[in-house]
């Protein structure tokens, strides 16, 4: 025969009391005398009530991931997939991500997008991916609620951010052509577009002249306009150099075409490098020698230390690194019979 279960209610009827008396003194939570707490305790082990253990209760955050639409929608792959893999983590822990498109417009005009205004009272924290103008960040920083931004920064404003070394990848890339040979080498990007670009340029400017070598302005493209649209409109220098650091995958990708339009082979007469890895970099042909910067990771970091700013939201503002590594593919000829200084593919650029 099954034993008939014992619940507060039974031991509530038993003494002629309520069950919230009976739920306090089992609790231990104040309300309920000394002598009355005691006899609670004992009938119910009496009658073989068990305790039920409480679930720890969990904090959960809602956040939300605001990106300029030219970086989201009209390039590539990478915010792309760091939204995928935040938001992927997020629900790991039961938070919830909202994703909010910032037109051009809207961050012209200083105005919120009209599902942000919606949400921004509910909302614990916020995400910015990919580069806002300054008054727009400003504007944003003056929420009541922690900001994190991944993938760029602003050296006036103190504030946590996630970013890969570009410096020092831009550095890495321009000094591998010169181990591989190459000794006229162009720059595709306008170094004021973000600080990524920027970062990328001073180090290729810094390999270049540390090596010694010539830095020519017509050896300077820049085919993308300040809205982050990809045209064809520039023109190639009538003396090409014999390779080209790219600031991005899609850059690349374009210069690319315009070089096989002209007639001129990549790698055999042109050798493309560049960074982040999206997956245009692996369907070019020839596919691209390129610096595989980690969306999983910024999406990891990012979170956490939206989780640590949560919990300490008076505490200094801080820079956070992700690692590199340079994914050698068929974009890049060899003009030298000597063996690089760095042979190893798998070469990292980490945190700090």
């Amino acid at each position: 025969m099954t034993k008939e279960k014992v619940t507060l209610d039974k031991i509530a009827s038993k003494l002629g009391i309520t069950k919230v008396t009976v739920s306090k003194a089992l609790k231990n939570q104040p309300g309920v005398s000394e002598a009355l707490k005691k006899q609670i305790i004992e009938l119910s082990n009496q009658m073989g009530y068990v305790t039920r253990k409480e679930k720890p209760i969990q904090t959960v955050y809602k956040l939300g991931l605001i990106v300029p639409k030219r970086f989201f929608l009209e390039i590539d792959d990478f915010y792309t997939k760091i939204f995928y893999y935040l938001n992927r983590e997020c629900a790991l822990l039961h938070y919830t991500l909202n994703l909010y498109i910032l037109e051009p417009k809207e961050e012209d005009a200083l105005n919120y997008p009209l599902s942000f205004t919606q949400d921004q009272s509910e909302l614990s924290g916020l995400f910015i991916a990919g580069e806002i103008k300054s008054d727009y960040l400003k504007l944003l920083l003056n929420l009541p609620i922690p900001i994190v931004a991944i993938d760029f920064y602003k050296n006036n404003l103190r504030l946590d951010y996630i970013v890969s070394d570009n410096y020092r990848m831009g550095y890495f890339t321009t000094n591998y052509l010169v181990e591989k040979g190459h000794h006229t080498i162009g720059f595709v990007g306008n170094p004021n577009y973000t600080s990524s670009v920027m970062d990328r340029y001073c180090g290729y400017f810094r390999a270049l002249t540390q090596h010694g070598l010539e830095i020519r302005k017509e050896w300077h493209i820049v085919n993308n306009d300040e809205s982050g649209k990809y045209h064809f409109d520039f023109s190639l220098p009538d003396q090409l150099p014999s390779a080209f650091v790219c600031y991005c995958d899609m850059a690349a990708h374009i210069l690319l075409s315009k070089l096989q339009i002209n007639g001129v082979r990549v790698p055999e007469d042109v050798s493309l490098i560049s960074f982040d890895n999206t997956e245009i970099s692996q369907t070019m042909v020839p596919a691209l020698t390129t610096m595989h910067i980690d969306r999983f990771e910024f999406a990891e970091k990012a979170l956490k230390r939206m989780q640590w700013r949560l919990q300490h939201p008076d505490e200094e503002a801080q820079f956070v690194y992700v690692n590199s590594k340079l994914i050698e593919r068929d974009s890049v000829k060899s003009l030298s019979d000597s063996p690089p200084l760095i042979p190893d593919t798998d070469y990292a650029i980490g945190e700090r």
